[in-house]
């Protein structure tokens, strides 16, 4: 396995606002606020936090699932994430456009993360290094969150997912859903504060 570090290529702010589109990202979360975990795209920091905890073999991909617009997944390439290598999901036809006009390389599915073994191409499952998730979870009930445990499972097996998230302790479960849970990052500057869990099958 290959470690994608933070190294010197941290993600330029120009770049950041660039991407960001702001107006867009709040026009998302008006329309359905059950799928964003912030009225606002995430901070450069927790960007490159996240960055840093990705993990890949060379024929593995990373799988980002709800990317909004974007600025995670530059952080991602200025770590080293080659483009094609790196898979967005995203359900709103909008946000996807606009991902695949600010990301050029990058495999941009519109899709839904909750059924992801359909969304991803055949060959692609067993081959997700890291797969990371922006969706607000721990608003959603559990049979829901379960849903979407199952479907991470299904392409990363034993791998489990990170989780960005605003909430202090754990938003999942885990025990409940079968899972362990590390909190493995902490932005108390991020607007809002934001941890950054790591959730992976529990051994029996």
């Amino acid at each position: 396995m290959s470690d994608i570090t933070r190294g010197d290529n941290a993600l330029p702010k120009a770049a950041h606002r660039d991407v960001a589109n702001a107006g867009l990202f709040f026009k998302r979360w008006m329309a359905n606020p059950l799928q964003m975990g912030s009225i606002i795209p995430s901070s450069a920091t927790l960007c490159r936090r996240i960055a840093a905890l990705v993990k890949r073999a060379e024929d593995e991909v990373v799988v980002e699932l709800g990317a909004g617009t974007g600025v995670i997944s530059r952080a991602l390439l200025a770590a080293g994430v080659p483009a094609e290598k790196l898979v967005v999901v995203e359900i709103v036809r909008d946000m996807a456009d606009h991902l695949r006009s600010a990301l050029p390389g990058v495999n941009v599915i519109q899709g839904d993360a909750f059924e992801l073994p359909k969304a991803l191409p055949a060959a692609m499952h067993g081959k997700v290094g890291t797969a990371i998730c922006g969706i607000p979870l721990v608003l959603l009930p559990r049979a829901d969150q379960q849903r979407f445990v199952d479907a991470v499972e299904a392409v990363a097996p034993g791998k489990g997912f990170l989780l960005y998230t605003y909430c202090i302790t754990s938003p999942l479960p885990y025990r409940q859903l079968g899972l362990s849970a590390k909190r493995e990052a902490w932005t108390p500057l991020n607007f809002p504060p934001a941890s950054v869990w790591h959730y992976q099958p529990a051994r029996s």
